[in-house]
Parts: structure tokens; sequence; C-alpha cells
């Protein structure tokens, strides 16, 4: 039961995503590792959304959802050699002295709870001596310089969320749940402390809560390798990771504060633990709060001699990530449409044709059905106690022309 009171141990202490310190080389007689497939970035970006500058969260796009992003990382001494001579005296070689690093994330959601992801990690511009100081005198150690830019491992991620959903409003959405898992495939230059030997498998339990103005999550996972790495006597191997983080939202969600803390343990023993620390601020500039920019910094502390924390680090992120329910959250009113006053020709021909189809209404045909079928009155009624008289002549006949005059005019002087 050792071995699971170290594993409870570690889980307690796992509360984020990190690497740590300074490597040994002793002189012994096991042979040195030369840093081939030692990674000195071990802070990997999530695809997606998330309210943390570095912590994935439980949110998940919406079905068909695409998001895309680029987080640009500076870091400086995350990777040293202190070579110990016989004589007792020692030399602190840095192998890489500083590094400026991108990662590009890409992301799409598939039915409201599964979200599919791919990463494409490079190193932009780095420094350091490299693998050299532990070459043999004499040795061409050309190979073992490090170079200026390399690529890093490309990431696959599949993400499935259990509880919670994307129509919840933000202010009360409440506990999400979600399994995140990533898997590195060695396509970057290990030979250049920019990718692992073999796969790197990485589950990762994210808990979250969600409830404005406050957003809250706690990752805990583990970086599994099929290959082993050895940077002078110091083995990398599987290791435990978490991270526990805030983020404050302000100004009607537009500002965000965060603070974050990351760590990883090597699961051989427990006693190389890494932690690293960072504060950040972020803005969503849009209305639709798709779009959100985040400047972080920080540095790191640890226990032992873990490979990758560095004395400094500045974060500048850039996403475009269409938030679960923000399509429902403070719709934009519809207009109302607006009235449509006729204009007068247009008026009065409606009028006319209103007058002309009253006949046409049911109203008039019922009258003109009446009409029609109501017999014709042809001759006023006759008074029974009045009976008409059948020799009478129905009408008085009209009185006669007078006749003209015979008698002849009298002549003028008779």
């Amino acid at each position: 039961m050792q071995w699971m009171a170290r594993l409870i141990g570690a889980l307690a202490l796992a509360v984020a995503t990190a690497a740590g310190g300074a490597a040994f080389a002793q002189g012994t007689a096991e042979p040195l590792g030369d840093g081939e497939g030692v990674d000195s970035q071990l802070r990997w970006a999530a695809p997606g959304p998330s309210n943390f500058p570095t912590l994935a969260s439980a949110d998940i796009l919406g079905h068909k959802g695409v998001s895309f992003g680029a987080v640009f990382d500076y870091y400086r001494r995350p990777l040293a050699l202190d070579i110990r001579h016989s004589d007792g005296t020692s030399d602190t070689s840095w192998v890489v002295e500083y590094a400026a690093t991108a990662d590009f994330t890409w992301a799409f959601g598939i039915a409201d709870w599964v979200q599919l992801g791919v990463v494409l990690p490079v190193v932009l511009d780095q420094a350091g001596v490299g693998a050299t100081p532990l070459m043999p005198l004499g040795v061409d150690d050309s190979t073992y310089k490090l170079a200026s830019s390399a690529l890093k491992d490309m990431r696959f991620d599949a993400k499935v969320r259990f509880v919670g959903g994307r129509a919840e409003k933000p202010e009360t959405r409440g506990f999400g749940l979600a399994l995140d898992l990533a898997m590195a495939v060695p396509t970057g230059d290990e030979l250049n402390f920019a990718g692992d030997e073999g796969f790197v498998f990485a589950p990762n339990l994210i808990l979250d809560l969600h409830r404005c103005p406050i957003s809250a999550a706690l990752n805990l996972g583990a970086r599994l390798r099929t290959e082993q790495s050895k940077l002078a006597d110091l083995t990398v191997g599987h290791q435990m990771t978490g991270g526990l983080g805030i983020t404050g939202h302000l100004l009607d969600r537009r500002m965000l504060l965060s603070a974050e803390g990351v760590l990883v343990a090597e699961m051989d023993g427990f006693d190389r633990i890494g932690f690293e620390y960072r504060g950040a601020v972020g803005y969503v500039p849009d209305a639709a709060r798709a779009v959100t920019l985040w400047v972080s910094g920080g540095s790191a502390a640890g226990t032992g001699d873990l490979l990758g924390t560095p004395q400094l680090r500045i974060r500048f992120g850039i996403s475009y990530a269409p938030g679960p329910g923000e399509d429902l959250y403070e719709p934009e009113p519809m207009p109302e449409p607006e009235a449509i006053e006729p204009e007068p020709a247009a008026a009065a021909a409606t009028a006319e044709g209103e007058g002309e189809t009253v006949a046409d209404s049911p109203e008039g045909a019922a009258d003109s059905l009446d009409n029609e079928a109501a017999p014709e009155e042809t001759a006023a009624p006759v008074a029974p106690d009045a009976p008409a008289d059948p020799a009478a002549p129905a009408t008085e006949p009209a009185a006669p022309a007078p006749a003209p005059d015979p008698t002849p005019a009298p002549e003028a002087g008779q």
C-alpha cells in the first residue's frame, strides 16, 4: 500500500501543469544522458473555451462550433547543468538560457458534449549551450549544440463533458465535470530539447465552477511516457500533474483577473516536485464574448532536481472560442415592424374596391337572395267590405275637345 500512499500524496500536491530545475553530472560510472528527448517546456496549452490563461476548463464548444488561438511564451533558464569536477569545483552551464515558443490551437465541437482539438507548438527562438558540456574532450559536439528554432511535438486532444450543458447561462452554470485525453506525437526536434523520444499520453480530469463573477477550476492528470529520457544523471519518466486557478469577471465580464498555480511531480519516488505560479489579466473586446486576450507572468520553485522549471515566464495569448450558452445570453431584441401608410392613390383605389365588393359580401348576398324570393306586388289589395262593380268602367273617360265654329268670320269693311 506504500505506492497508494505516495499516489494520494502526489494528488494532494497536484494543482497544475509545469516542470522543474537543474541537472547534475557527478562523474559517476553510469553513462550520462545527453538530454535527447527532454522537453524544456512542460506547459501544455489547452484548446477550446476556457476561463483561465493556462488551465483547462470543463466548457465545451457547441455542436459544429470552431475555436482557434495562439499562445506565445517567453521563459528564462528552464534547464541547467551543474558539472562537478573531481577536485570539488563545479561549473553551471545553462542548457537552455531562454526560449520563445508559440502554440497554435484548433478545436471543433460535436453534439454539445464532445470537443476535438489539435495543438501545433514551435520554438521561435532559443539560446543555450545544449548538451555540449556532457561531451568528452576531442569529440565533435556540433550535433549537440542548441538550434535557434525547432518544431515541437504535435498534440491531439479530446474532451468529454459529463456535467453541465451549453444552454446554461454563464452566471448560473454552476459545476462542470469533464475528462480531457491528450496525446503528444514525437514529431518534434528531440535533439534540441523540443520534444520527447516517444509518445506521451496525458489524461486530465477537470472540475470547475462558474458562477459570475467568479470562475474556479481544478485539474488533475498525468504524463505517461512510452520512452524515458535522461539529462546527465536525471531521468524524465512518468509524471503527475495538476493545477488550481481562480478568475474574477469584472466590468460586465469584459475584464478578467486570474491567478493560478501549476505543478508536476516525478512519479518515481515523488521526491522531485516543481511548482509554478503566475498572475494574469484578460480582456474580452467583442460583445459576443468569443475573443479573449491574456497577459500573464510568474516564476517557479521546486524541490529536488526536476527538469524544466523556469526562473521567469511571460505569456501572451489570444483565442476565439465561443463559450457555452453565449448565443443564449442577453439576446438582442427583435426590431418591431413599422406600419406602412398607403399612398393617397392607393388608398382611394382601396376604398373604391371596398365599395364595389360590399354587394359581394355575405350580408349583401343574403339580402339579394331575400329580394328574389319575395313575390312582386302588381295591384293594391281590395278591401273586403267594398267589392268591385264589374259593369263600371275601370277609369272615367276624358272630356271631348270642343268642335270648331262653322260661321265664317266677317270681312273687313262690311
